[in-house]
This record gives C-alpha cells, sequence and structure tokens, in this order.
C-alpha cells in the first residue's frame, strides 16, 4: 500500500526542486520513488521547467560565438581548423563533428567540415556535410 508523503517531504522535496535538483535525485535523498517526486512537481510546481535531460553541451554559446567569428573572419575555413582553435581554448576532448553540428544549428551552413582537397559541394549534395 502506498503511503502518504508527510508535509516535511513535501516541503523538502519542493526546496529541492526550486534549487534545481533532479527528480531521480530527490528521490533517491528523499527515499521515494521517481514517479512521486514527479507527481508532486506537477501538482504543486507546475510551473517550475522539467529538466530536459541528455548531456550538457560541449560548447558554451561564447565558444559557438567564437567558432562563428573564426568561419566569417576567414580564421577557420573548416570545421577542423575551428576545431583545432576551440580546443586550445576549452581544454577538452572536441570533434570536427560536434563544432560542425553546432555551427549548423546556428544558422551558418555555408562552410566545409573537411580541408580543402575534398569538393564540399558533392559531399553536401550527397548528404555527408
Amino acid at each position: 500500500m502506498v503511503r502518504p508523503l508527510s508535509l516535511t517531504q513535501q516541503s523538502t522535496i519542493l526546496s529541492l526542486l526550486d534549487s534545481g535538483h533532479s527528480g531521480e535525485a530527490i528521490a533517491k535523498k528523499i527515499g521515494v520513488s521517481p514517479p512521486t517526486v514527479s507527481k508532486l512537481h506537477s501538482k504543486r510546481h507546475s510551473s517550475l521547467p522539467k529538466a530536459l535531460g541528455g548531456h550538457p553541451s560541449k560548447l558554451s554559446p561564447a565558444n559557438i560565438c567564437h567558432a562563428q567569428h573564426l568561419i566569417t573572419s576567414g580564421k577557420g575555413e573548416n570545421a577542423v581548423q575551428v576545431t583545432k582553435a576551440l580546443g586550445n581554448i576549452i581544454n577538452k576532448p572536441l570533434s570536427a563533428n560536434t563544432v560542425h553540428h553546432h555551427l549548423k544549428k546556428s544558422g551558418l551552413l555555408g562552410f566545409c567540415l573537411y580541408p580543402q582537397g575534398l569538393d564540399c559541394r558533392g559531399l553536401e549534395e550527397g548528404g555527408m556535410v
């Protein structure tokens, strides 16, 4: 049989939700199931946004802006060159595909993923870029 949450448990859950903790973390800490936290969240804090899940982005908005600047100023011609420049800044492993994805998502579509020597137009038409 399901036992109702005490007022202390409810207030603790709501304060942890307010401070940005995930439902999963709160459930483990309080000793209730994640759906219980989710139901309380929906009933009492429907205006508080739920976590989207997934993993944090490797590139911050400032990194993406810098990458756009490198491309538009001509200091980087492709995602490989921009990746090398960003790698020196963020000191994290980073792939050219990640940089290409973020630049494409930001609206910068007219550059090549690969260094010169490969025809970008043929790759774009074939769906590779």
